[in-house]
C-alpha cells in the first residue's frame, strides 16, 4: 500500500510539472504517424573549414560537414518539430551529450528533451582544451548563453541540468571552426533526419498541426499536417540554401 501511495505521488508530481511546461503527459490510444523525407533542392558543396590551431592534431583544414546530402538529395541533420502540442507521450529520459571528437562537436545535430533529472553531459575526447559554449538562440536572433565550460582534459565530462527549452547553438571559443545545434524539446515529437534525409515522428495525438523543418544552412520550412487515428501522414519537403 505504502509503495502504491508513493508511484501515484510520484506521477502526481510528473504530470503537475508536465501542466507547468504546457504540456499534458497522457496514453495515447490509436495515435498517427508523421513520416517522410527531407531532401535538398540540389547538391550543394559544403564548406572547407580553415584550421588554425592544434593543427597537428586537427589538420590544416576540414569539411564543414554542413551539407550531408544523399546520392537522392536527402538531406541530413534537418530538425523536425511537431509545434504546439499539448498532449501526448511522455518524453524520453534520457542525457543530452555533445562531445569534442577529433575536433567537431558529436553529434552535430541533435534533439534532446526537457524531463526532470536529464542533464547535459559535455565531454572532451581530444588531448588538448576545448570549451563547450552553449546558447540559447532568443526570438530576436540574438544568444544567450545557457553554459560556458572549459574542458582542458581528454576524458574529462561535466554534467549540468536541462534549464531552458528551444533551438541551441554550441561552439568552441578556443577552435572558431566548430559548431553544433541542439534543439530541447518539450514533448517527445521532434527528431532529426538521417543519413539518407528520412525522419519519422510515432504515437502523435490525432488533429491538425504544424510541423517545423530547421537546418543551419538552409531556409526553414513550416508544413501543415492533419494526423488522423493510426494512419501515417507523409511530409515531403524540398530546402534550399540560406
Amino acid at each position: 500500500m505504502k509503495n502504491l501511495s508513493l508511484k501515484v505521488l510520484c506521477m502526481f508530481t510528473f504530470l503537475s510539472l508536465s501542466s507547468a511546461l504546457g504540456y499534458e503527459v497522457i496514453e495515447v490510444k490509436n495515435g498517427g504517424v508523421i513520416k517522410g523525407k527531407v531532401k535538398a533542392a540540389k547538391k550543394y558543396k559544403d564548406p572547407i573549414l580553415k584550421i588554425t590551431k592544434n593543427t597537428d592534431y586537427c589538420g590544416t583544414s576540414k569539411p564543414a560537414r554542413l551539407y550531408e546530402i544523399a546520392p537522392d538529395l536527402g538531406l541530413k541533420n534537418v530538425i523536425v518539430v511537431v509545434k504546439d502540442v499539448k498532449r501526448g507521450k511522455a518524453p524520453p529520459k534520457k542525457d543530452c551529450v555533445i562531445d569534442n571528437v577529433d575536433c567537431y562537436f558529436e553529434p552535430l545535430v541533435q534533439v534532446c528533451y526537457k524531463v526532470k533529472g536529464a542533464k547535459f553531459v559535455f565531454k572532451n575526447s581530444d588531448p588538448f582544451l576545448h570549451n563547450t559554449h552553449i546558447n540559447k538562440i532568443l526570438k530576436s536572433g540574438r544568444e544567450r548563453t545557457a553554459y560556458n565550460l572549459a574542458l582542458p582534459k581528454k576524458g574529462q565530462v561535466i554534467r549540468k541540468p536541462i534549464r531552458t527549452r528551444g533551438l541551441h547553438r554550441v561552439k568552441c571559443d578556443a577552435h572558431a571552426w566548430m559548431w553544433g545545434y541542439v534543439y530541447i524539446s518539450k514533448h517527445p515529437y521532434a527528431t532529426v533526419t538521417n543519413e539518407k534525409g528520412e525522419f519519422e515522428i510515432r504515437d502523435l495525438p490525432p488533429g491538425k498541426y504544424k510541423v517545423w523543418f530547421w537546418h543551419p544552412g538552409m531556409k526553414e520550412v513550416v508544413k501543415e499536417v492533419e494526423v488522423k487515428p493510426g494512419k501515417v501522414t507523409s511530409v515531403n519537403v524540398t530546402m534550399t540554401k540560406k
